[in-house]
């Protein structure tokens, strides 16, 4: 695990100590002499260490969504720190079961899904439809907090404060979910995700409609934070859903460190700010973790800052993902309008493995009529990836990746430098086999 923990220095590292608490009992039974069960949140605590400054030509430290190099201009406010209720939730809460794998507990309603919060390892399963569109800003379940206070545990969530149980949405719909993020990292329906030593986790088998979601870091309508031994799979995103953030953006996921897989999505993405990054319809980034059999119909990712880096249609910044296998993306657009960007790719923004002896696999995947605009002075755009990447900021280790079976079709509008119709910078790329390509516009008003 250390391995994979010490890459996370993107977000984690920067932005530590977020918790969001369940709702009491003494609040439960106030809730049911009124005939409905409402979640309330715990006091927070936020602790903000000093961001590291990025120079816009320098490339900053990689990790899949790459090291925070600037704060939000208004964070949230700060609050005490509690640890979640761990009182064992009541069996009339729920529609039924009893919060074991065998026998989940049951939602039915919205309040019932708002109480998930209050036993953050139990199981759960969907037994109907959900419409959240009564809860003006839903709480995240599940936050991140470090482990401990030693450093080597900085970048791991603490099991107490994250979702580690299961959730089947049973082929259900949840629909208009609103999130004004009030944290500064993990935004989604659930905000972090793990596993522990006694079993993985899970998050899927549903659909989310119509999601606006707003935050700063780690932000997704499925889940901010996807930590290990946490699998994702077969979720969709449909409707119109709107997100926003400064690093790590995904329209089901803003950062994984597990298999995403067999999920489709559409959503219009705004990226905030300089030096925001790590954007993609599917995922924000990954850590480590492969992308399958996973499909973008149309939407858009935006970024107007300058020094802005790591967009794709399916995701920015797979850093280290061994396989991204038998993925489509369509229709997407990606504007990317500051001053001196990089890493911009119809499918990828960059990617690649650490390994030379095993590079990455990115295998039967499409790219489907996806329009790329960048400045004239935006770096290592292409067709399907914009480059692979070194490991670390002044590492002179380079990521390594092989294309097959792959095509492309779509324009590039701008850029300079390494800008082309499947991979921008070719450097770290091993072979290329791949139909097609982007038609390149090398200058903007030539597309007017």
């Amino acid at each position: 695990m250390k391995k994979k923990t010490l890459v996370l220095t993107l977000v984690l590292a920067l932005m530590l100590g977020i918790v969001t608490g369940c709702k009491s009992k003494e609040e439960e039974k106030t809730s049911k002499s009124d005939a409905n069960v409402t979640a309330t949140e715990t006091p927070v605590t936020t602790t903000t260490p000093d961001p590291v400054t990025e120079a816009p030509t320098e490339e900053p430290t990689e990790i899949p969504t790459e090291a925070v190099t600037e704060a939000p201009t208004e964070e949230p406010t700060e609050e005490p720190t509690e640890v979640p209720n761990e009182t064992p939730v009541e069996t009339e809460v729920f529609a039924g079961g009893s919060g074991t794998v065998e026998d989940p507990w049951q939602i039915a309603t919205a309040e019932q899904l708002d109480c998930v919060r209050e036993d953050l390892k139990a199981h759960y399963v969907l037994v109907n439809d959900i419409d959240l569109s009564g809860i003006a800003n839903w709480t995240p379940i599940g936050a991140f907090q470090s482990l401990s206070d030693a450093p080597e545990d900085a970048e791991v969530p603490h099991p107490d404060y994250a979702f580690t149980g299961t959730f089947d949405g049973a082929g259900h719909t949840i629909s208009n979910l609103t999130i004004v993020g009030e944290t500064p990292m993990g935004v989604g329906l659930f905000g972090c995700a793990t596993g522990t030593e006694n079993g993985a986790a899970y998050i899927g088998n549903f659909t989310l409609e119509n999601v606006n979601a707003s935050g700063f870091y780690l932000v997704g309508s499925a889940v901010g934070l996807q930590f290990m031994n946490c699998p994702v799979s077969n979720i969709k995103l449909i409707g119109d859903n709107k997100l926003s953030g400064m690093q790590g953006i995904g329209g089901l996921v803003g950062t994984g460190f597990d298999l995403i897989s067999d999920c489709s999505a559409t959503a219009d993405i705004t990226v905030m700010g300089d030096d925001g990054a790590c954007a993609g319809i599917i995922a924000g980034g990954t850590t480590m973790s492969s992308i399958k059999n996973c499909e973008v119909i149309g939407g858009s990712i935006t970024a107007e800052g300058n020094a802005t880096w790591g967009f794709g249609s399916l995701c920015g910044a797979p850093w280290g993902a061994a396989e991204i296998t038998d993925c489509k993306v369509s229709g997407t657009v990606i504007t990317v309008t500051g001053e001196n960007n990089r890493l911009v790719g119809g499918l990828v923004g960059f990617g690649g493995t650490y390994d030379p002896t095993s590079p990455a696999q990115i295998t039967g995947c499409s790219v489907e009529d996806v329009t790329i605009t960048v400045s004239a002075t935006t770096d290592s755009v292409g067709g399907l990836i914009g480059a692979g990447k070194e490991m670390m900021e002044g590492s002179d280790v380079m990521s390594s990746f092989i294309i097959s079976n792959c095509s492309v079709s779509g324009n590039i509008i701008g850029g300079v430098g390494n800008v082309d119709a499947v991979v921008g910078d070719p450097t770290c790329a091993v072979s290329v086999e791949c139909e097609g390509g982007m038609i390149i516009i090398d200058e903007l008003d030539e597309a007017a």
